[in-house]
């Protein structure tokens, strides 16, 4: 199937915005471990196909250039990769310092690599 620019875009509905989906993510959601960031994914009940992200940094992670700069890279490879992630998916990506010393393409192949392991990632679409 091909994407339209549009598809690809990352628009607001896609990305969490209250404290209540935060915590329910956290609460409720499954913790997988990486590296580089600490992932928490909840597959809603309300049969939406919408993904939706959110990032969590703190100033560990470094000075606001680097925690920018690492959560435009996040929101990049999740914009770019929505399509292939399970339908109806909330993921929180919390960031860990040593993400700031690590090059792009290292980065998606580690965290695409955890979300196919766990089963939220399907390669072949």
């Amino acid at each position: 199937m091909l994407y339209s620019s549009k598809g690809f875009s990352f628009r607001y509905i896609e990305k969490l915005h209250t404290a209540a989906d935060f915590n329910n993510v956290l609460k409720y959601g499954r913790k997988l471990k990486n590296f580089f960031v600490n992932i928490y994914i909840l597959k809603r009940k309300d049969n939406d196909e919408i993904r939706r992200l959110g990032l969590v940094t703190s100033k560990k992670v470094g000075n606001a250039v680097c925690r920018n700069k690492a959560k435009r890279r996040l929101r990049e490879i999740f914009r770019t990769n929505k399509h292939k992630l399970t339908k109806g998916l909330d993921i929180i990506f919390i960031l860990k310092p040593v993400i700031t010393t690590v090059d792009y393409d290292k980065l998606k192949n580690s965290i695409l690599g955890c979300l196919k392991n766990a089963g939220f990632y399907k390669d072949d679409i």
